[in-house]
Parts: C-alpha cells; sequence; structure tokens
C-alpha cells in the first residue's frame, strides 16, 4: 500500500478550511451587501417616484404633455443615475399615475391597472399579476398626483450582482493564492526533513556516528537529538554486545580445553584408576561449561532489556524454602551449614523468575565460597513497604576495596581458588536495578565472611509469623 502524502494531506485540509471559509464569508456578503443595496435601490426607487409626480404635476391636464414630460424625466434619471450605478441595460421604470380623487391617469408599458403602492413613502413586497414587485407610493408637492412605482425583484438582484460578482471573485482568487502559497510552503518546509532522510541514506551499514550538521530548523532539533540520542545507544549496546562475546569466548575458552583434554584421556588410557579420575573431572569440565553457559545466556537476556518476567502476587517465604531446600545437597556435599529464617508466610507482588535467578545465586555463590564447617544463612523479614532478603555466610568475605567490583561481569576476588564464571553476582546487581529493590553488601556472620542485604519495595507484602 502506498503510502499518504503528509503535504497533499495538509493541502486537502487547508483547502476544505478555506472553502468553508470562503462560502462564509460569500454568503455573510452576499446578505450584508443585499440589506445594505435593498436600502440604496429603495431610496433610488422612491426618489425616482417623486420624480416622477414632480413631473407629472407640472403637466396639468394635458395627457400628451404629461406622457412627454414623464418620459423625459425617466430618461434623465435612468442615464444619470441609475447608469452611474450599474449598467442600467435591463432596468425598466414601472409605474402609475394617479389623480387626487383615485383615478389612473397614466401607467408605464408593463405596469398593471391596479393599484401597486398604498400609501406615501411606504415599502412593501406585493405579488401582482404573478410578479414580485417592492413598491412605494410617492405624491407630488401640490398633493395633486400620486405615483405608484413598483421595481421586479430580477430587476433588483440584476443591480447586486456586478458588485457580488467582483467580490466573490476578488475573494476566490484570494483562496487559490493562499492554497499556492501554503502548497509552497509546505514543499520548502519538508526539504530539510528529505534531506535528513537522504544522509541517513547514504550512511555505510555499521555507521552509528551522530549527525553533525546543526538542523536549520528549530522544529527539526528534537528529531535529530533524538536520533543522535538513538545512535548512541544503539552503538552502546553494540558495543557491550561485543565485549561480552569476547569475554564470553575467553571464559568459556578454559572449561573447554579442560573437557577436551579429559575426553582425551579417557579416551586413551586402559588404566581403570586414571579413566575414573579422567571421567569425573570431565564430567566436572562438563558441569562447568553447562553452568558457564547458563549464566552466559542469563545476562544475555538481562542485556537486552529482559527483566524476568511480570510481576505476580507470590508467597516468598514459600519460595525462599523450596529454594534453599534445592540446594541443600550441594551445602552438605560441600560441608556448609544452610539454614533459613523466614515467617510462615508473606506474599507480595513480584517478579517469579527474577527473584529465584536473584535467589539462587547468592545462594550458590555463598556455599561455592564458604569453607567445609562454615555456616550460611538466608533471612527474609517483611516491612511496612515490601520486605527484605539477607543472604549471610562466615567465609573468607571480600576486601573493602574489591566490593565495588564485584558486580562486574567476569571479575572475581584474586586469589580465589572456587571455580566460577564470574557472572553471578552481575546477574544479581542487574535483577535488582530492573525491579524495585535495593542492594547492599553487609557484614557476615559472627563478624566473618560477607553478606548481601536486598530491600524489596513492593507495597503488597503481608507476612504472618507462626501461632
Amino acid at each position: 500500500m502506498t503510502p499518504r502524502s503528509l503535504v497533499a494531506r495538509l493541502i486537502a485540509w487547508q483547502a476544505v478550511a478555506m472553502g468553508l471559509a470562503w462560502v462564509a464569508l460569500t454568503v455573510w456578503l452576499v446578505n450584508t451587501m443585499s440589506a445594505i443595496g435593498n436600502g440604496d435601490l429603495d431610496r433610488r426607487m422612491y426618489t425616482l417616484a417623486q420624480t416622477l409626480a414632480e413631473a407629472a404635476s407640472a403637466a396639468g391636464p394635458d395627457a400628451d404633455r404629461m406622457r412627454q414630460r414623464l418620459a423625459a424625466a425617466e430618461r434623465i434619471f435612468i442615464d444619470g443615475v441609475i447608469r452611474g450605478l450599474d449598467s442600467g441595460e435591463d432596468y425598466v421604470a414601472t409605474y402609475q399615475v394617479w389623480s387626487r380623487d383615485g383615478t389612473l391617469l397614466h401607467r408605464s408599458a408593463g405596469a398593471p391597472r391596479q393599484a401597486m403602492a398604498r400609501n406615501d413613502g411606504e415599502f412593501a413586497q406585493r405579488e401582482i399579476e404573478g410578479r414580485s414587485f417592492r413598491t412605494v407610493a410617492a405624491q407630488s408637492s401640490d398633493g395633486s398626483v400620486r405615483v405608484d412605482i413598483g421595481e421586479d425583484e430580477r430587476l433588483r438582484w440584476s443591480s447586486l450582482w456586478p458588485m457580488l460578482r467582483i467580490i466573490g471573485l476578488a475573494q476566490l482568487m484570494i483562496l487559490f493564492w493562499v492554497l499556492a502559497i501554503t502548497w509552497l510552503a509546505a514543499r520548502g518546509g519538508f526539504r530539510p526533513l528529505v534531506a535528513l532522510a537522504t544522509q541517513l541514506g547514504h550512511r555505510q551499514p555499521g555507521d552509528l556516528t551522530p549527525l553533525r550538521d546543526a538542523p536549520r530548523y528549530r522544529e527539526l532539533t528534537p528529531i535529530v537529538d533524538e536520533l543522535n540520542g538513538l545512535l548512541a545507544r544503539e552503538s552502546s549496546r553494540l558495543e557491550t554486545e561485543r565485549g561480552f562475546l569476547a569475554d564470553a569466548a575467553h571464559e568459556l575458552r578454559t572449561p573447554l580445553a579442560a573437557v577436551a583434554a579429559q575426553a582425551h584421556l579417557l579416551a586413551h588410557t586402559t588404566d581403570p584408576a586414571h579413566r575414573q579420575i579422567a571421567a569425573a573431572e570431565l564430567q566436572q569440565g562438563i558441569d562447568r561449561a553447562s553452568h558457564l553457559l547458563s549464566q552466559l545466556l542469563t545476562m544475555a537476556r538481562l542485556e537486552s532489556g529482559h527483566s524476568g518476567g511480570a510481576a505476580e502476587l507470590l508467597d516468598v517465604a514459600e519460595f525462599c524454602r523450596r529454594r534453599v531446600a534445592q540446594v541443600s545437597a550441594l551445602a552438605r556435599s560441600r560441608g556448609v551449614t544452610l539454614s533459613l529464617e523466614a515467617p510462615e508466610r508473606l506474599v507480595a507482588q513480584i517478579q517469579r523468575a527474577g527473584f529465584g535467578s536473584i535467589l539462587d545465586n547468592l545462594v550458590d555463590n555463598a556455599i561455592r565460597y564458604t569453607p567445609a564447617g562454615g555456616q550460611v544463612l538466608v533471612r527474609l523479614s517483611g516491612a511496612d513497604d515490601g520486605f527484605k532478603l539477607e543472604v549471610l555466610d562466615d567465609g573468607p568475605g571480600i576486601a573493602p576495596e574489591l566490593r565495588a567490583k564485584v558486580f562486574e561481569r567476569f571479575y572475581r576476588v584474586p586469589g580465589s581458588e572456587q571455580p566460577g564464571s564470574g557472572l553471578g553476582l552481575a546477574i544479581v546487581k542487574r535483577l535488582v536495578d530492573t525491579q524495585r529493590a535495593t542492594l547492599a553488601i553487609v557484614e557476615g556472620l559472627r563478624g566473618l565472611g560477607i553478606g548481601f542485604e536486598i530491600r524489596f519495595s513492593t507495597g503488597h507484602s503481608r507476612p504472618r509469623d507462626p501461632g
């Protein structure tokens, strides 16, 4: 489907608006000019009636003389007054001359026989013999005669039409002029957008440098700024992905090399003891690579903006009991005492998958780095605006100057002998940042080790203690 033209849309709406305005203005002008014109025409008609009345009165009882004087007065008035205002070519005076006693003394060509008007100076709209007339009567100064005069409505409109035609044509010319200027302005106004699109279209693939040319118009500044912001974010994202891939390749090299070495040894040795050792170390290498791949996938999802699912009402206490029970076997195998302190029930609105990943990584990290005979405590407590999760141990701890770096990807505390990917705490930090939570490093158990405290602000926590 071909997209519609924005310029055409603007011009169309402008044309509709201007057309409606033109129609409204024309109607108003017609009504106004008609009112004004009718007043002028009424005064003109009454003046002609007075002129004819005086001419007829001066003629006396001589009928031929009266006709001559009336014809002369009519011709002088039409040539001097009516044709001075409009063309006057179609104007015909329709009038009657009445004596004082009501005798019809004279009527013009086309004038009816019945009286056209009533009282002196009284204008009226009358239907006479199937024709519509505007009528008025005027008496001579001596009162001897009365002239009734009428103008056909069609003649009156023909007198107004030249003026209305000039005004209408002028308004129509203004309409087309404004539309032409609007079209030119719209075409010229959109040229900077076309130039911007051309500039972007000529870029090479992967070119994410900001647009350098300052926009010519103030309205384009937000578009250019947002484009530059998008390019900067995309450049940062790609740089992060390149660094992530490089780090991931580096981290995977070691466990994969170990797996390859143990697989080679397992394939070529015939000593059962050596084969058993190689098989065990091969399994450890596979587990380490599998764990690293799982962490890498989790980190990749977080880097792409996936936070951990939609929030839902969850019994956090019961959830923690199940998760801690699942890793208790790992704690026992390493000689570490794992315990949980939590209320019987604590319901909160939280992202289940994200919270589970936070808990798993903190507990797994604590078990791995706590020596045999040590303790790991998971503590859950409610608060008015949420709840608090603490994972504490009594292991070797982390030096204060290194605590800020443990949340970086692939960072491992110098001197650590435990295998790991260096991604667990980085994942925890990213998940905490995506939720309404705060993360802090605190002291461990009995003044030893290290602890991680996370405060979740949900507004929906409802703890209930036993009893």
